[in-house]
């Protein structure tokens, strides 16, 4: 039997951050192109660059932050890019044309790499050694839980609405 603690309040509460960027992204990532069409009238290829340039701001974030893990600590990215993930999801309210859409997207797409990935190595830093796979099993049922709730769950409420 293993005697060191797994579900620790650290790994709880990185866990169920990275559960909540996860399925914010998702929520978005389902409806963004619908609403730049709507909202904006652009065309379908500029609907599909909204969404997926989120994609190309989080590889972005996740090419920096092993550096800045490195230089800075893993606590502090995590903070920076949970920080910079707040503030680009309220900017969300700001937004008045496609171009400061795309901008915000690209912008919320680094900070969601920065903090995922410190999110991903303080998960494996702070795990018992014998309990490494477990732990990181349970750590990607955040972000599968996400990806299946995220979409689901903007279909659930466009439905009853």
């Amino acid at each position: 039997m293993n005697s060191e603690k797994l579900w620790t309040k650290e790994f709880i509460a990185v866990s169920t951050i990275n559960f909540l960027a996860t399925l914010m992204f998702y929520l978005l990532m389902v409806t963004i192109a619908t609403y730049a069409k709507n909202e904006f009238h652009v065309s379908t290829s500029t609907a599909g660059l909204v969404s997926s340039i989120f994609i190309i701001g989080s590889l972005l974030g996740r090419l920096f932050a092993g550096r800045y893990i490195s230089d800075i600590g893993t606590k502090k990215v995590f903070w920076c890019g949970l920080i910079l993930l707040t503030v680009a999801s309220v900017c969300y309210f700001g937004i008045f044309n496609t171009t400061t859409l795309l901008l915000n997207r690209l912008f919320h797409g680094i900070a969601f790499g920065l903090m995922g990935t410190a999110a991903g190595t303080i998960i494996a830093q702070i795990l018992p050694g014998d309990r490494k796979g477990e732990g990181i099993g349970y750590y990607s049922l955040s972000t599968i839980l996400a990806t299946a709730i995220g979409p689901f769950f903007r279909y659930f409420t466009y439905e009853i609405r």
